[in-house]
């Protein structure tokens, strides 16, 4: 009895999906002489940071990353007091109130605050996800039928069918731009892509 013959193959599709929302990176800052001096005047410039903060995202999506002090010194290498720091992260549902944030934070705050940082991300639906596995299987149906035509072959019915094949997530085209200016924060969204792999093995006649 001959072995049923057999090809697999693995597929790849994406989907682009916009980036709509973004979480902020923010430190607030203090220096003194003493170290109690500084944790307090960076706990000034923090509450400050939280409150503009959360006139525009729920209390909730605003976190301590962490909190820092160290010793500081003069260009001599002489003590010059201590510094202290207060990270905060602030999710924001959307762009435009992104935007908001920074730029409030920049004009209350001032210079007690730097941004270290903006994160923006996209929000997948079902349907992206849906999208990606089905232009992946139709990848995979395209590379067997290539492979049946090489090897002489009709391609068959579907023996497997399994999703994976190290495909992840990844960033498209675009990008994001933060610009701080006396007039506004623009942020630029761009697209991520939305990325699937499904493995088949398929019979050939």
């Amino acid at each position: 009895m001959l072995a049923t013959r057999t090809v697999t193959t693995t597929g790849r599709g994406s989907v682009a999906v916009p980036r709509d929302r973004a979480i902020l990176r923010l430190t607030a800052r203090g220096a003194a002489a003493t170290l109690a001096e500084a944790l307090t005047r960076s706990e000034t410039s923090r509450a400050s940071v939280v409150e503009v903060a959360r006139r525009h995202v729920p209390a909730h999506d605003v976190a301590t990353e962490r909190v820092s002090t160290w010793r500081r010194h003069d260009d001599e290498g002489a003590p010059a007091g201590f510094a202290a720091e207060h990270a905060l992260s602030v999710a924001c549902a959307d762009l435009a109130t992104a935007s908001a944030v920074l730029q409030a934070v920049v004009d209350e705050v001032g210079d007690d605050v730097d941004v270290e940082g903006v994160e923006l991300a996209a929000s997948p639906t079902v349907e992206d996800h849906t999208s990606a596995r089905g232009a992946a299987f139709d990848d995979a149906r395209a590379r067997a039928e290539h492979l049946a035509g090489l090897a002489g072959a009709t391609l068959g019915g579907v023996v497997s069918v399994v999703e994976g094949g190290g495909v992840g997530p990844s960033r498209g085209g675009g990008g994001e731009v933060l610009a701080l200016s006396a007039k506004a924060v623009d942020l630029e969204g761009g697209t991520s892509q939305v990325a699937a792999a499904v493995t088949v093995t398929w019979e050939l006649g």
